[in-house]
Parts: C-alpha cells; sequence; structure tokens
C-alpha cells in the first residue's frame, strides 16, 4: 500500500497554497495564526511533544539551547513561502533563543545564582529528599547539544531547578542521574515516581533495588 504523500504537487498559485498551510497550521492550533512571531505553548502546539524539523524523524528541542519545549513557554515560530511551519525556537527572558530579545532582555546568571543561594540559605529546603539545586556548570544539566532529561517528565533539566540526584540512592549518590523534586514548577517527578514505584531495578543501571 502507498503512503499518500502529504504535500502532493498542486497547480495552485503560490499564495493559494499559502493560505491553505497556514489555514492548516491554525486549525492545529487556534492561538497561533500561521505567521511568524512569538506564541504560547498549549496543548494544542505541534512542538509541544511531537514537534520534528522538515526532513528529520527526530523529536526536535530547541536547536539554540536544546531544552525541550514545555506548556507555556514562549517561542518563536518561522515558517516557509507556503505556510509550513519551519523552525520553533525559545523566546523567554532566560532562553533568547529566538534572536529576537524579549523586551527586558537576557537575564543575567550570575545574579540569579547569588538570589537562589540566598533563597536557600535563608528558607533552606528539607533534608529528607536531598534534593539539589542546579546552578550554572553543573554536569547535571548537559550542555546544549547534549542535554539530560529526567525520566519521569521527560523534559531536560534547566538552570536553578531542584532534582535529586541518583534517585534511587540520594543520601549517598552513586551516581549523577537525576529526576526534578521541584513542586514550585509543578515538576514532582521524584515523589509521583516514588510513589508509584513497582520496579526493581534502577533506571539508570538497572541495578537490583531493595525496597522496604
Amino acid at each position: 500500500m502507498t503512503t499518500p504523500d502529504p504535500h502532493p504537487a498542486t497547480s495552485a498559485p503560490a499564495d493559494v497554497t499559502s493560505a491553505f498551510g497556514r489555514g492548516l497550521q491554525r486549525g492545529d492550533n487556534p492561538q497561533v495564526a500561521g505567521a511568524d512571531g512569538p506564541a504560547s505553548t498549549t496543548l494544542d502546539s505541534r512542538w509541544l511533544g511531537t514537534w520534528r524539523r522538515p526532513g528529520s524523524a527526530r523529536r526536535a528541542p530547541c536547536r539554540v539551547c536544546g531544552h525541550t519545549f514545555r506548556l507555556d513557554d514562549t517561542v518563536y515560530l518561522r515558517h516557509a513561502e507556503d505556510g509550513r511551519l519551519t523552525d520553533v525556537t525559545h523566546h523567554l527572558r532566560n532562553l533568547p533563543c529566538s534572536g529576537e530579545a524579549p523586551p527586558a532582555g537576557p537575564s543575567d546568571p550570575r545574579a540569579q545564582a547569588g538570589f537562589f543561594r540566598g533563597v536557600d540559605t535563608t528558607d533552606p529546603r528539607p533534608d529528607t529528599l536531598h534534593t539539589v539545586r542546579l546552578m550554572p556548570d553543573d554536569p547535571v544539566l548537559g550542555h546544549p547539544t547534549q542535554r539530560n532529561a529526567c525520566f519521569v517528565c521527560t523534559h531536560t533539566f534547566r538552570l536553578f531547578e531542584t532534582v535529586v540526584v541518583c534517585p534511587c540512592s540520594p543520601e549517598a549518590p552513586g551516581c549523577r542521574k537525576a529526576v526534578h523534586q521541584d513542586p514550585a514548577r509543578g515538576l514532582g517527578c521524584f515523589e509521583q515516581w516514588r510513589s508509584e514505584l513497582t520496579v526493581q531495578q534502577c533506571p539508570m543501571n538497572f541495578r537490583t533495588l531493595r525496597r522496604s
């Protein structure tokens, strides 16, 4: 059985083809008018989980920062002449990947690091979960070409989020793998995983776990 061509040849004028393509985009995500520029990520946004750049079979994170797209992220869209979506990049103050700088400009990570150190010193987190805040240069973050991701929510780790390192043994870490535990950002992944845990092996290295 032959798979139909999703973009068959047409004799329609270019402007009609373009309008049709943009109409499809608008139908997929009504808040996006099919025009280049900023857009908010909604549950209907194709780049939230299944976005693939033309010609690629892989799920595509932001091509600049390497981070996955999350619900409510502001992004910058670019389209081809026929209206097809060709590029999605982050358009946030702390992820100004679009090259079209948001009004406030990019934030200073050093100043942010100082702020979070002060917060953690003044209001320390309960140590029962052994959470760690991801500061600049933490290897858990990875780098733009190879980001590390949480195995529960599948989203990449972002700067200043809190995580549990070595989720099978956070009190005495034996690896540098991590899972989100940042309820303030809606990421209670570690507690969710722990409360539903039925596996008998570490999801990182498959060693046998002993759970009481």
